[in-house]
């Protein structure tokens, strides 16, 4: 083991990020009246590393924004606060291992997740075990709830079955008759698998292909092939990063036109970059789109998009809205319990946390109560679907397409 990792274990390497921490709006005397405040502490481990690094470096930004922004308004309650945030490479046990770093610390009065569903599985127990209060705001697989009876873990994102719903009803529409699946297998993108399955039925389209890879092991050609073979009308990749570039570009080769094409996360800007024109009508599901105006605890999308367009020279996804609205989530929680205990009381802020229904940057907030089968799940936040059409001066715009009451075109179909 590396002094590193026996450093981590004991906890000493935890105390000294705290130590070093500057905390905005502080001045540099300990004897000024803000030192007499004593600091809110927030705690994450994300994929700064790895094979989610793009997406965990996206939500760690808006949870940073979130923070700063908080503590320019004088913090939470008047008490500034601090974000600690450690790189868990992209694994569940390395995630789970820092977390539970985090609560060993005692300096920690809340968590923040981590990126993907299949992480944060891994991660939840710890945060239920030591009785502190976790907001998740980027996992979407259901079963992390359902008849959970979760006490201390709240869900942000829409439920993950709902994410494809509105590419099968429109799929529908335009004539489809048949789906092909293919999925990693995993616990989010067997989630939308699920979703997929129960439209497809409600809508009578007949599911010709329905398959699982394993992570890192999955043969795009040969993936790609099966789906053109069986004759899906509408194609679905529940997947991540490079494996959605890998399977969109082994369409094109395998000669495979489908009328409908919709991949988990299509506004990822590794997945547009690495496709390119071949982005052109291929749909898919999102929490949140810069379109949807929309506006929280700390601040409006407004802010989030300029601030973000600014930073990186592109527009955010759902993501560093999904960071920043859980800060908000949490902040609005922790104001709340100060205002009743007197203090950043860890029952006090689950209370808080599981009663909310607010507004955030990414859109509303409720879930399941305290004693449901389902308690902490999502029951707010619905969604939206989008694609990549012609902008009219040849390039391409992400667009929403559905639902209709918020849609700013019509879909687009590949033949």
């Amino acid at each position: 083991m590396s002094l590193t990792d026996r450093m981590m274990e004991s906890g000493l390497l935890l105390g000294f990020a705290l130590l070093s921490l500057t905390v905005a709006g502080c001045g540099d005397d300990p004897s000024g009246p803000e030192a007499e405040a004593e600091p809110i502490t927030l705690a994450a481990a994300l994929a700064e590393t790895g094979r989610h690094a793009g997406a965990g470096n996206d939500l760690a930004w808006g949870y940073r924004l979130a923070v700063d922004l908080l503590n320019e308004r004088g913090g939470i309650a008047g008490r500034p606060v601090q974000l600690v945030i450690r790189d868990d490479g992209s694994d569940p046990e390395t995630s789970a291992r820092l977390y539970s770093g985090f609560v060993a610390s005692d300096s920690i009065h809340a968590l923040l997740g981590p990126y993907s569903s299949v992480i944060t599985e891994a991660v939840i127990p710890v945060a239920e075990a030591a009785g502190i209060p976790l907001v998740a705001p980027m996992a979407s697989a259901p079963e992390l709830w359902a008849g959970q009876q979760r006490q201390w873990s709240v869900q942000l994102l829409s439920p993950a079955p709902a994410y494809v719903q509105g590419s099968v009803e429109l799929a529908a529409q335009g004539g489809a008759a048949t789906v092909a699946l293919i999925y990693e297998d995993t616990a989010f993108p067997r989630s939308l698998a699920n979703g997929l399955r129960e439209a497809a039925g409600e809508h009578g389209l007949e599911l010709v292909l329905d398959q699982a890879y394993v992570v890192g092991e999955a043969d795009h050609q040969a993936l790609a092939e099966a789906a053109r073979d069986a004759g899906g009308d509408l194609f679905v990749i529940g997947g991540y990063g490079q494996d959605l570039v890998d399977l969109r570009k082994a369409v094109d080769e395998a000669g495979y036109v489908p009328l409908v094409l919709s991949v988990n996360g299509p506004a990822a800007p590794l997945f547009i970059s690495g496709v390119g024109e071949l982005a052109r009508c291929v749909s898919g599901g999102a929490p949140w789109v810069p379109a949807v105006r929309t506006s929280g605890f700390i601040a409006d999308s407004q802010t989030l998009v300029g601030k973000f367009e600014a930073a990186e020279g592109t527009s955010p996804d759902h993501r560093p809205a999904g960071g920043f609205g859980a800060v908000e989530v949490m902040a609005e929680a922790i104001e709340a319990a100060l205002v009743e205990a007197g203090k950043p009381d860890p029952a006090a802020i689950r209370d808080q946390l599981f009663a909310l229904e607010t507004e955030t940057v990414l859109g509303p907030f409720s879930v399941y109560p305290l004693g449901d089968s389902r308690a902490g799940a999502q029951r707010a936040l619905k969604g939206v679907q989008i694609q990549w059409q012609d902008d009219e001066e040849g390039g391409l715009a992400l667009r929403i397409i559905h639902p209709e009451v918020l849609a700013e075109a019509p879909p687009c179909f590949l033949r």
